[in-house]
């Protein structure tokens, strides 16, 4: 018995061994042959920054894919295309002017053809179309910068500003590929500072950096421990333990909390506009304002603010009415990437995180209490939130 034991055991054992064979490395489908015909026809698209190749296909068996390859800032970049398309798009390009590209067919055992040599002219690339458009000027406490992108690319745009030594340091950086916009560095007094701008794609080109000498307007953040709560006859009140003075503790979370208790209204089937009134504590010249709305799967929909007015009274009426206020400013929030509602980039979500800024304009009065009158939101409820409110400019003494 034990016999008959062992010679089991060994059987089991050469089973397993064989079954158990090392596979060999993966090599090209077809080890033998000769290179594939060349392609033909081929005709050029430029386009900004980039080129567009459409070829003829050549009829043989042995073609797995085209290759393009063109020397860009010193290094050889390659595209593929597989045989069942006639087309191939090469990005990257950094200047606007002639480049050499060359294009293979290759086999099924990766032997390449003779190339196909094409001269191309790729237009002003997406980067140095922003930084013709920018303009640099000063703003309250900082810099603002306002620029066009035309082809709606994928471009970073970097706020630089020197330190008390002189030099350049990065103040912002902003990730875009919004069609036009504003973009502003804060935080810096109101004294000459050099500030400058450059732009960069995703392939590390890079512009020339505008430079200006700049003396950024006056500004404080309001005191937002002096806010109040004000409930006249027609506000809207607060839902669900979401009060009013949630919009000012300070505590603005990150974009993925969406627990973090703001201001929530009661649902009003049929009642729009809402509006909702609160007090600065002091009388000021006001600059700017940011509101954060709720974040992750609710930014951009449901309940956050979507368009708002923002009025300011000094004195005002105790019956609700309007009478006694003036409007400093209309409101949008602006989703950066357009996706549709339930869809968020990384854009988007950055600027939850950040608060969506709105400027006064110049002659806005100087003003003690703030009305916010929602018009709409983003999803069409019936009611509305807002995390966090805040105010920036200077006392009116």
């Amino acid at each position: 018995m034990n016999s008959l034991k062992i010679l089991i055991y060994i059987g089991m054992t050469l089973l397993t061994f064989n079954s158990c064979k090392v596979e060999p490395l993966k090599q090209p489908l077809d080890t033998g042959g000769e290179a594939p015909e060349s392609i033909s026809n081929v005709k050029v698209e430029n386009l900004a920054g980039a080129v567009k190749l459409t070829y003829r296909l050549p009829d043989d068996s042995k073609l797995l894919y085209v290759k393009a390859e063109c020397v860009i800032n010193g290094k050889v970049t390659e595209v593929k295309a597989s045989s069942y398309v006639n087309e191939l798009i090469m990005e990257g390009f950094g200047e606007a002017r002639e480049y050499e590209v060359k294009v293979f067919s290759v086999s099924k055992s990766e032997k390449a053809s003779e190339p196909v040599i094409v001269k191309v002219n790729p237009t002003t690339p997406a980067h140095k179309l922003v930084y013709e458009s920018l303009s640099l000027n000063e703003t309250f406490g900082g810099a603002i910068v306002t620029f066009k992108n035309p082809t709606e690319a994928n471009i970073v745009i970097e706020i630089l500003a020197t330190d008390d030594a002189g030099d350049w340091k990065v103040a912002e950086t902003f990730y875009t590929k919004r069609p036009a916009g504003n973009i502003t560095a804060r935080g810096y007094a109101s004294k000459s500072t050099k500030f400058g701008v450059h732009v960069k794609d995703r392939w590390d080109n890079r512009t020339d950096t505008l430079k200006k000498d700049l003396v950024p307007i006056f500004e404080k953040q309001i005191d937002r421990t002096k806010f109040q709560q004000v409930i006249l006859p027609t506000d809207q009140l607060a839902a669900w333990g979401w009060t009013m003075p949630h919009l000012w503790d300070g505590i603005i979370v990150n974009n993925t909390d969406v627990d973090k208790p703001g201001f929530h209204t009661n649902p009003a089937p049929g009642q729009w506009p809402q509006w909702f009134t609160f007090s600065l504590g002091t009388k000021s010249k006001l600059s700017r304002f940011k509101f954060w709305q709720r974040g992750s799967f609710t930014a951009f929909t449901d309940r956050n603010i979507r368009k708002f007015e923002i009025w300011g009274s000094n004195d005002p009426a105790t019956d609700g009415s309007w009478e006694s206020w003036t409007k400093l400013m209309d409101c949008e929030s602006i989703k950066p990437s357009g996706l549709p509602p339930g869809k968020t980039s990384a854009e988007d979500l950055a600027l939850v995180g950040a608060g969506e800024e709105f400027v006064f304009p110049e002659n806005t009065p100087s003003t003690k209490f703030i009305r916010i009158k929602v018009l709409q939101t983003w999803g069409g409820a019936e009611s509305f939130y807002v995390m966090q409110v805040a105010f920036w400019g200077a006392d009116d003494l």
